[in-house]
């Protein structure tokens, strides 16, 4: 993704990414956190704001602060730096909502282009079946994998 993106703050392990905000809302603390789904041997991708009064990370909130495409490249970004890490994972993630999944779905067709060559994309169809990303179709979850191992 060629956008600019926050600098970010990672844990050792690359499982803890955390970022600022920055725009009319003021400053805003996002995480992304990656955590291992045993049972599916896939690893999710969790992110939001955090709430400082109850110590969560909340993925439902709308934070509005104008800094969407920056959010996101950040997102790839630790993305990337997870799958570094990690090279055999599989990243699965989804909106929070319906429309939170679109928007991710029309953000990966727009910069397919740009990262088709490093990540192998799936959509994740309402039955639970997987199919290569394709472009003109809605999917309820991604999948996301590295083809550089």
């Amino acid at each position: 993704m060629n956008h600019p993106r926050y600098t970010v703050q990672e844990s050792i392990s690359r499982l803890h990414f955390e970022f600022i905000s920055e725009g009319p809302r003021g400053r805003i603390r996002k995480v992304v956190d990656y955590s291992l789904i045993e049972e599916l041997n896939l690893w999710n991708l969790g992110f939001g704001d955090y709430n400082p009064q109850s110590r969560t990370v909340d993925d439902q909130i709308v934070s509005d602060n104008g800094d969407v495409r920056k959010v996101l490249a950040t997102v790839i970004f630790t993305l990337n730096e997870f799958l570094i890490a990690k090279p055999d994972a599989i990243v699965f993630f989804t909106g929070s909502n319906t429309l939170r999944t679109r928007l991710y779905g029309r953000i990966i067709r727009q910069q397919y282009p740009n990262f088709s060559s490093q990540f192998l994309v799936e959509g994740v169809n309402e039955d639970g079946t997987t199919e290569e990303f394709d472009s003109q179709r809605h999917y309820s979850a991604f999948l996301i994998s590295s083809k550089i191992l």
